[in-house]
């Protein structure tokens, strides 16, 4: 009796032992993911350069399902029952990256505009009441190396 009672006690032993061990799992310990840092990429000294870089990938290998058009015309209703001027500038022939960034400098400044091809070149048809803040809104495309001409109509 006193051995069975030794080798259950023994048993006992061994699979409480298994059984915390079992229990103990120790869980691996994991690094943050960091993005791997490109040093041979050289940061662009103006948006020429950017743009240059941008021009000359591959086009891409898919195609959008629908094309997206967004026109906006300024009517003549529009003009007649506002109290706004309206001017032509003339951008000349201009490139669908410099076109953006007429179209972005109008938004962010509310200017209501139109635009026009005739040839190669493009007239833009602007609304608005004070002439001086169209220059300094114009003078903000030359950054984008977009010259114009201004004319009242």
């Amino acid at each position: 009796m006193t051995i069975l009672a030794c080798f259950i006690l023994i048993t006992l032993l061994v699979l409480i032992r298994k059984y915390i061990d079992a229990i103990n799992v120790a869980l691996p310990v994991f690094k943050p993911y960091e993005l791997a840092v490109d040093n041979n990429q050289p940061e662009f000294a103006n948006v020429s350069d950017w743009v240059n870089k941008l021009s000359n990938k591959s086009s891409s290998p898919f195609i959008y399902p629908a094309p997206v058009l967004q026109v906006k015309l300024l009517l003549e209703d529009d003009i007649l029952e506002s109290h706004e001027e309206v001017f032509r500038v003339s951008v000349g022939a201009i490139d669908d990256y410099q076109f953006f960034c007429i179209n972005q400098v109008f938004s962010s400044h509310k200017i209501k505009y139109s635009y026009y091809k005739v040839g190669d070149n493009i007239w833009l048809v602007v609304l608005t009441k004070d002439e001086n803040y169209l220059r300094s809104v114009l003078d903000k495309l030359k950054y984008y190396e977009i010259n114009y001409i201004l004319a009242k109509a």
